[in-house]
Parts: C-alpha cells; structure tokens; sequence
C-alpha cells in the first residue's frame, strides 16, 4: 500500500541533531533498538535504508527527551524591547527553546543610541550564573555585551568552569555563541578601552563568534574597518584562524549603505517569503532582491573538531545543506580558501530588505545561532536557518511602529509549535499502531509463511483499488506542490512507484493461480480513501503531503522490520512465499521515496503556522489507523461495498 519510487535520487542530507538532552535521556530501550538498527543497517543495507533508520532510531531516542532545548542568554538589557536580554528570550521563544537569563548590566537606551550604562557587580553577575547551572541543564548558550573587563573574566571564568564540570560528568558540552558586541548600531561604544583587549581572553570558547564590521576590525588589529564586502571576509578569515573559532561575517553595514555585497538595483521591501524560500527568492523573477550575502568562515582545526563531535553526536539528514567537510565548498569570488590553511568560506545567500529598523539585529542573529544549534546537524546548516530567519524578522519590521530610530525586527513572524520535528513528533505518537501492526497475526503469518493465500490475495486486490486511487493524490499533490524539488519527488512517485507495484501484484496473482481482475472494494478500503481526499479536499497542500505520508513510512517501516526479522531468523527469501513481498519495501527505490518524503513532511511543518502543524498531524494520525486496519483486513475480512 506504498509506491517504490522510480526516481532513485538519494535523498538530501539533514539537518536535526541528536541534541545534547535528547542523548542524556535515551533509555536503556532505545539504545538498545538504535544499536540493534545501526547495526542491522550496517551488516545489510544500503544508504537510502540506512537514512530511513536513522530517522526512526533517533525519533525512538528523543522520545523521552525534553520538548524544549534549554539555552542561556548572558547580556545586557534593553529597556525598549529589541536588544540585548530582552531581544534573546523572544528570539527563544521564536525559535521554540526553553530560555534562561543572566544580565551583564541595565542599559538605557531606545532606537535612537545609549544614553547610560549600569555594569553589574561581578560578584552578582557571578550567583546569576550559578543559580541557572546549579539548577538547569544548558544546552546552549549566547554571550553578548560584557562591558569591563572584570565582567569579561567573570563569565569567562565561569564558562570554563561549567564546560570542565560538564566534561567531569560526562555530560554533553553545551553550544557557546559569543557575540563580542563593542558598538552599537548607533556608534555608541559599549566596552571600556582595557575590556576589549580582555575580550580576546574568552573568544576562544566558543563555537562560533558574530562581530559586525568594526568589531571584525577590531579583533584584526586593523586600523580601520573594511569598506568593500571581500575585504571584510578576508578579515573575517583571519580572525577566525587566529582564534580557532567560526566566524560568522555580517553584510548587513554593507547592504545598508547600498556597497558591494548588494547590487545595484534598489533593495525589495515587504514580506520576505518563509523559511528555505526566503533564500531562493533572491535573484529571481521580475523584480529580483538584490543580495544581501552573509559568510561562515570555518578554519580548517574546526573543521575537524567539527567532523569529530557531529559524527558522536548520532544527527541524522533532513534539510538540505550538508555538514561542512575539507572539500570545496561554495565562496565568494575573491576569497577562496587558501590551500595551505584550509579555512573554508560559505556562502550565506540572502536578500537586502529596504528598512532602517534594525535595531538589535546582532543581538538576534547571535541568539537565534545559540537556539537553533541543538536543533540542525552543523553549523552550516544552523547558520543557513538562522540567516533566512532574520531575514524574514527583518522584512517584518515596519510593521511594528515601534521608536523613532532604528526600530526593532518582528520575532514573531513565524512560530513553530516545538523544537522537535514533525517526524520525530509523528514517530513517538504512533508507537502503539506500529506495535500493533507490528504483532497482528496477518503480518506475523506473513514472515513465518503460514498466511493463508486467499487471506494474502485478498489484501492485494484491495492495495489495488487503494494505490489506483492513491496515484491520484500523488498527482495532486505534485500539482499544489510549492518548490520544484516536491513536484517532481510526486510526479515521479505517482507515474512509477504505483504502476510499478500494481503490476508486481498482477504477477503475483498469475503465479499463485488467482485471477488478476479488479475486485469489489471493501468498507476499510474506503473509508481509507475517503478519509485521504477529505483532507486534500479541504486542507492546504501541507496537510495533504502529511496525509499520505504514513502510506509511505508505515507501510516502509513494517516492510523493513519483516526483512530485519526475517534475516534474523535466516530466512531464505527466494523460496518464502511472500519473499517476493518482503524484498519489493525494503529496497533501495522505495526508502530512497520514504526518506524524501519525510524531509517534505518537515520543511512544511516547520515553515507553515501552528495551527497547520496540528492539521497537519491529524491526518497523518487518522491515515496511521487506517494503515492498521488495511493490514488487518487481510484476515477480518470487512464488509465489501456495495
């Protein structure tokens, strides 16, 4: 009741990690179900199968894991909302983490400049601290303004010593971002002089740096900022190397005085498109954005560090940026990584928003870094949301009508309803109806051989009717599609998969000696099928690609287990009688549709509103429990329609 896809095309690589919580909570249970998958995937699958069983055995693994990652922000405070802690926790709660807090000083300031800056006492930044990891679990962190230098080795001090007791415990190491803010927006300085020398002292525990222009210059000993964009990047890289951090270049200065980065034409306003569509806007159509491209400057000791930890930290592929590697990746003309260093320039495409209200964009950027992290496979990836999320926060910001200067981004233009996907959500929902179908006597007949023929025969005439009907939603969903990339996986699926498997059966029904005519549908079959077209009826092209996602996962998922149990037990396929059956969903096309499937399931879930990922998993819910009952008819026999 699932179509093998005649596009082989491997399915792209991903983009939620194992988080930290996620891998301190694993039960004994999943553990044991993941290594005996790995394994299993190892000895005898091929990587398109391997991709599917990831994606069960880290839904399995994250099942008991907190539902919210657990990110701390260390900053100053911005009493009119956009900067600073203030900015951090929205940005949070934007991105669906849990957020803590511990302020460096209280500011006064608005959208036109600081006007005073009170610095905490070091002892008392110091219990702020302490009172969160004496308490909670940290996940992630972001450091922004520390503004002496006696702050500056406070909250160092402190780092070290929670990244050492974390290590001692065995616990995972959290994400440290590190904004080294030194100038407002505005120009307004908010370092003292000896503070900014100290702030090199604590840059080298971090993952990742996020310095604007003059900052950048100011860790590169320049003695005047960058004016074109390659000059900067190029700064950028030798920060990065010197430090032994990623630095994240910012062509935000640069868009706005309208300088290389971006092109001539004037910057588009309004609405950025959501998500991954943000990025893909840009160059195209009748109006095109100018760009607005940002860089991700990895030097090559990172690089391996970064191999090393992502490979432990079990994350699987679901988005479409791969985790960054010593090969070529993509550069801006002008800084392509040096042969000898390694260090390796990414480009972050985006689009110029024609707006002044900017205000605590760094402070954002840095914090969605810090919340996302524990979400995404890598850095680039991380890097990749992060940017088309600001972009869209940014083109937002009119709206708002908040100050006179430069006014604050929207950070909820776009909410997702958890930090788990949608397939890890899906997965942990239906383990009951996997469980069941997994020991109904129909399926356990199937594996051992004693399954009646006319019971099998039975359940192959009514697959018939289903997928006949199912190629059409195939088909429908290809049309509504909204990228290319889902037009042709459902194209492809509904034209080859379904004719593929509909003439599998018409063989099978010749060789064992029943007739390969139609059949009369049966009450299950169609309630199956008017449950699926209810939905795509009435619901958006999201809810639609969920309806029939279990079509594919369930149904691939019970096909794979019969091989894993059936190679346990050293069956021997060529002469089963339903070793044809058993090799036809677990091979290479079908898992290869499974895993596409599932990363189009995500993508919409993250990008569209919570009230489309609820519908969304609604019908992939309803659809699982027709999936049971569709098995399960083979033996009950439902009523036939009439």
């Amino acid at each position: 009741m699932a179509q093998a896809s005649q596009d082989s095309q491997a399915s792209s690589s991903s983009s939620y990690s194992l988080s930290a919580s996620a891998a301190s909570s694993e039960s004994c249970a999943d553990r044991a179900d993941s290594a005996t998958a790995a394994s299993f995937a190892s000895a005898h699958l091929d990587e398109a199968t391997r991709t599917v069983l990831r994606y069960q055995a880290h839904a399995d693994a994250t099942a008991d894991a907190p539902t919210r990652a657990r990110v701390l922000s260390i900053e100053g405070s911005d009493p009119i909302g956009g900067a600073g802690t203030m900015a951090d926790m929205k940005a949070f709660t934007a991105h669906g983490v849990f957020g803590y807090a511990a302020m460096t000083c209280v500011c006064a300031q608005n959208t036109q400049g600081v006007t005073d800056i009170v610095n905490m006492e070091p002892a008392f930044l110091r219990a702020q601290l302490d009172s969160v990891a004496d308490d909670g679990r940290i996940d992630s962190m972001k450091i922004g303004m520390l503004g002496t230098s006696q702050i500056v080795d406070c909250v160092r001090d402190w780092l070290q010593a929670l990244l050492d007791d974390y290590a001692r415990r065995g616990l995972p190491r959290p994400w440290v971002v590190i904004d080294p803010v030194m100038y407002a927006k505005s120009g307004d300085s908010l370092l003292t002089p000896d503070a900014e020398e100290e702030l090199r002292t604590i840059l080298p525990l971090a993952d990742i740096i996020t310095p604007n222009v003059p900052e950048l210059a100011a860790l590169a000993h320049a003695d005047a900022a960058p004016t074109t964009w390659d000059g900067a990047v190029l700064m950028a890289r030798r920060v990065a190397e010197e430090l032994g951090v990623i630095v994240y270049a910012k062509a935000g200065m640069f868009a706005l005085s309208g300088a290389e980065n971006s092109d001539d034409s004037p910057a588009v306003a309004g609405p950025a498109p959501a998500g991954a569509d943000a990025a893909r806007t840009r160059g195209t159509g009748a109006n095109p954005a100018p760009a607005c491209d940002d860089a991700l400057i990895i030097p090559a000791a990172v690089l391996d560090r970064l191999a090393d930890a992502e490979k432990a930290a079990g994350g699987i592929v679901v988005n479409s940026a791969p985790a960054p590697t010593r090969t070529d990746l993509a550069s801006r003309p002008g800084t392509a990584a040096d042969a000898d260093t390694a260090t390796r320039v990414i480009t972050l495409p985006g689009r110029r928003v024609a707006t002044a209200n900017v205000h605590g964009t760094g402070d954002s950027l840095s914090a969605s870094l810090a919340a996302l992290r524990p979400q995404y496979a890598s850095w680039e990836e991380t890097a990749r949301a992060a940017k088309d999320w600001m972009t869209g926060a940014i083109a937002a910001a009119d709206g708002l009508h908040v100050g006179h200067g430069h006014g604050p981004i929207d950070f909820m233009w776009m909410a997702p309803p958890t930090a788990r996907t949608f397939t890890d959500d899906y997965w942990t929902q239906v383990r009951g109806v996997r469980e069941r179908i997994r020991e109904m006597p129909f399926i356990q007949r199937m594996l051992d051989g004693t399954l009646d023929l006319l019971d099998f025969s039975f359940y192959l005439h009514q697959d018939d009717l289903y997928l006949t009907d199912y190629s059409s939603l195939l088909a429908l969903a290809s049309v509504r599609a909204d990228t290319l990339h889902d037009r042709t996986f459902f194209a492809h699926a509904a034209a080859g998969g379904v004719d593929a498997e509909v003439s599998f059966h018409g063989q099978w029904f010749v060789e064992h000696g029943f007739s390969p005519e139609p059949q009369t549908m049966s009450t299950v079959t169609a309630a199956y099928i008017g449950h699926e077209h209810r939905v795509a009826d009435s619901g958006s092209y999201a809810q639609l690609a969920a309806v029939v996602m279990p079509c594919f996962w369930l149904y691939g998922a019970i096909g794979l287990d019969i091989m894993k149990q059936a190679a346990d037990r050293r069956l021997d396929l060529d002469s089963h009688p339903y070793g044809a059956w058993i090799r036809q969903y677990s091979d290479t096309s079908f898992n290869t549709s499974v895993a596409r499937e599932l990363a189009v399931c995500n993508r919409l879930a993250r990008e569209g509103s919570r009230a489309n990922y609820d519908a969304m998993m609604d019908a992939a819910l309803i659809s699982s429990e027709h999936e049971y009952l569709f098995f399960n008819q083979g033996i009950d026999r439902p009523a036939l329609v009439r």
